[in-house]
């Protein structure tokens, strides 16, 4: 059961993008490029825990055909819709709908709306959701529903924080580099009960406004045994995180430019990591 509420973020789902645009935050853009870039063209794209659009306007950037962005918060989504109207060379490519990642949704489509798209997404994607899950059973509902709507074939890509088998090194990491300026530290409010180490944790942004929130860290072993319980039997990869050589490049990435070997701190120990999981 969830510590917290599912629509914590509807209080400060308009500051929420001053936390995406940290430059830690921005490294992720470069490292999910390179990995869905062999897939993304013409895909069609479900996007779980859209928050307020950050990676949708990429996922069609980079040639997605369509995308489904679903979110359990109303707000986030409104913030999401807003920015994608900026955009008109994607309008008609993507909707928008509301529920829960961890419990049994329909996404619907066809010329009435009502046909069932489960099976039909080439790719699932999904940045910061699986932190949202407590325990093995609610993370393997959210792998159930990545498993019903992916085609044979298709992969589900997510980011979450860096894989540990006690992910009390990720938060002390994190914390270690809160002390050299990276923007955010993690409090951890409990340790969870079950056969793997898992935290309760509250996250700590100094943007302005400063933004808080709860979420879970738990072990690399639980997401693997998720994975497979829910559905997705084929290849799992924990990928390599990096960013671009290039001074020039890595800063197109940013929202502001960042001075040269800003994140080289960073990058002995990056806070996130990505998953890759294909469906046979």
């Amino acid at each position: 059961m969830s510590h917290f509420s599912t629509t914590q973020y509807d209080s400060f789902s308009g500051a929420y993008d001053s936390v995406n645009d940290l430059p830690i935050t921005r490294a992720i853009v470069p490292n999910v490029e390179r990995l869905v870039a062999p897939y993304i063209k013409g895909a069609r794209v479900l996007e779980l825990a859209c928050g307020t659009g950050s990676f949708t306007r990429h996922l069609l950037d980079w040639g997605a055909s369509s995308i489904v962005c679903v979110d359990v918060s109303q707000s986030m989504i409104q913030g999401a819709q807003s920015e994608l109207e900026h955009y008109s060379q994607h309008k008609g490519k993507y909707r928008f709908m509301v529920a829960d990642c961890a419990t049994p949704f329909t996404v619907t489509g066809g010329e009435d709306g009502t046909t069932s798209q489960e099976g039909q997404f080439d790719l699932v994607f999904a940045a910061w959701l699986l932190n949202y899950a407590p325990d093995l059973p609610t993370m393997t509902e959210m792998f159930k529903n990545i498993a019903r709507h992916l085609a044979p074939g298709g992969r589900f890509i997510t980011v979450l924080p860096h894989p540990e088998e006690d992910p009390k090194v990720c938060i002390d990491h994190v914390n270690a580099q809160y002390e050299q300026g990276y923007g955010y530290r993690v409090d951890v409010r409990e340790g969870l009960p079950g056969a793997y180490k898992g935290y309760l944790v509250e996250l700590h942004f100094d943007t302005d406004p400063p933004v808080e929130f709860g979420n879970y860290y738990l072990s690399m072993r639980v997401h693997e045994q998720a994975a497979r319980d829910g559905g997705l039997t084929g290849k799992l990869a924990w990928e390599e995180i990096r960013v671009p050589e290039e001074e020039e490049v890595l800063n197109r990435y940013m929202k502001e430019p960042i001075p040269k070997g800003y994140l080289d701190e960073w990058l002995k120990y990056p806070d996130f990591g990505i998953l890759v999981v294909e469906k046979e």
